[in-house]
């Protein structure tokens, strides 16, 4: 073999051999066992359910240990009147920083029910329309196919628009992916989409996208003239008297933001890395408690928040051109089950009115039984391999609070 052949097919063994170390090494490094957890923090603020919240805390921090969880917190309201809370875990755990009803988490995709709130009250005012096109509010859309697409088409994700997979909007598109661009307007993170294809015509197929909700977003603060951090103040935290939700990577973390983990089982984690989610604040950029998400969701039952007549057109799961209601009941901002049977069985089936997220590094959950006044959340602040390894602990408090209260499906009625 000619020498200068061996001596490069050596260069390359020792390539290889390199290359191998550094991704065993980037793979390993980093991980540590979570350490012993301090005493969940319960909040009972009504004797009524003095057995259920400490059955409900034990059930989350059992959730947490068996899931290898950092640190969760849940929530429960009833009649719009939050009832119990609690924190297991930790919300930093190089800290040492115990999680807490108050520590917030980042909600991903639970987001664009917060933005489907907002939007739900500027109908009330009579501002806006879910049967207005884009061209009526933003006429100079940066994509010409925009124009005639419909809000309640953008809030249930049957306009046509891509998802982070598949934006045809290069280079852009692998930005979305990057998350580590600065956003300072809700508006110029279109840029990262103005340039895609749509993928079907507006009303023909549904296809869960984030950038319809941002687009959504972009009409309400042009119908407005205000812009999303100013309506989430308005039309939610105000009237509420909430501290949340509040966008993220908009300034320096509040000081009670949780610690974000990768989690490989078997107890192990170590930090996420630092990601940008300003260019998805209305459709999944934004912080929250627990205990303000179910107040948000709570308020939706009361007229004076939002009409009866606006919730209900929002939590109605949205038809295609075809007049199919499309495959996973999405309504405007929310999903809709009228019928669920996994909650209290085949043979006391509730309607439910939830939505989820996942954030790298966490995930929310969130869902309100209209007909039993209970509304529960619960954010951790890591990823399981499921979505329901964490969310299936809610079924489980939902029945103790409805048992405690006797707002089970076959009894179940609204407050006069």
């Amino acid at each position: 073999m000619p020498s200068v052949l061996k001596t490069g097919m050596t260069l390359l063994a020792g390539l290889v051999l390199l290359i191998a170390g550094w991704v065993l090494i980037s793979t390993q490094w980093g991980w540590n066992a979570l350490p012993d957890t301090p005493s969940p923090t319960v909040n009972t603020l009504d004797t009524r359910f003095e057995i259920a919240g400490v059955e409900a805390a034990e059930r989350l921090e059992a959730m947490r240990a068996r899931h290898g969880v950092p640190g969760v917190t849940a929530a429960v309201a009833i009649d719009g009147e939050l009832v119990w809370s609690a924190g297991a875990g930790w919300a930093n755990v190089q800290t040492q920083t115990p999680a807490t009803p108050d520590t917030l988490f980042r909600i991903g995709s639970t987001s664009k029910a917060m933005t489907a709130t907002l939007i739900a009250r500027l109908v009330d005012q009579g501002v806006i329309d879910p049967d207005d096109t884009v061209g009526a509010h933003v006429p100079d859309a940066p994509n010409e196919d925009w124009l005639e697409i419909e809000l309640d088409q953008l809030l249930s994700h049957t306009a046509g628009f891509p998802g982070y997979e598949n934006n045809s909007d290069w280079p852009d598109a692998y930005e979305t992916l990057r998350m580590k661009r600065q956003y300072d307007q809700v508006e110029d993170s279109l840029e990262l989409v103005d340039d895609a294809r749509l993928l079907s015509e507006p009303g023909e197929a549904y296809y869960y996208s984030s950038f319809d909700i941002v687009l959504a977003a972009v009409m309400a603060e042009r119908a407005t003239g205000e812009d999303y951090a100013r309506l989430l103040e308005r039309e939610i935290r105000a009237p509420l008297d909430l501290p949340t939700p509040i966008r993220a990577n908009a300034g320096d973390a509040p000081e009670q933001v949780a610690q974000f983990y990768q989690s490989r089982g078997k107890g192990q984690i170590r930090p996420r890395g630092a990601v940008n989610v300003s260019q998805r604040w209305p459709s999944g950029g934004l912080y929250a408690r627990s205990v303000d998400l179910v107040q948000v969701a709570s308020a939706w039952l009361d007229d004076e928040y939002i009409s009866e007549a606006t919730r209900e057109r929002f939590w109605t799961p949205m038809r295609l051109n075809s007049g199919e209601v499309n495959e996973e009941g999405y309504a405007l901002g929310w999903r809709v089950n009228p019928q669920s049977i996994s909650r209290f069985g085949e043979d006391a089936p509730v309607r439910i009115v939830h939505h989820g997220g996942v954030s790298r590094g966490a995930m929310s959950w969130l869902i309100l039984y209209p007909e039993l006044g209970i509304a529960v959340a619960v954010n951790i602040n890591t990823e399981t391999g499921e979505f329901s390894d964490f969310s299936s602990v809610e079924p489980e408090i939902t029945r103790l609070f409805a048992e405690a209260v006797g707002r089970t499906p076959e009894n179940a009625r609204l407050p006069d």
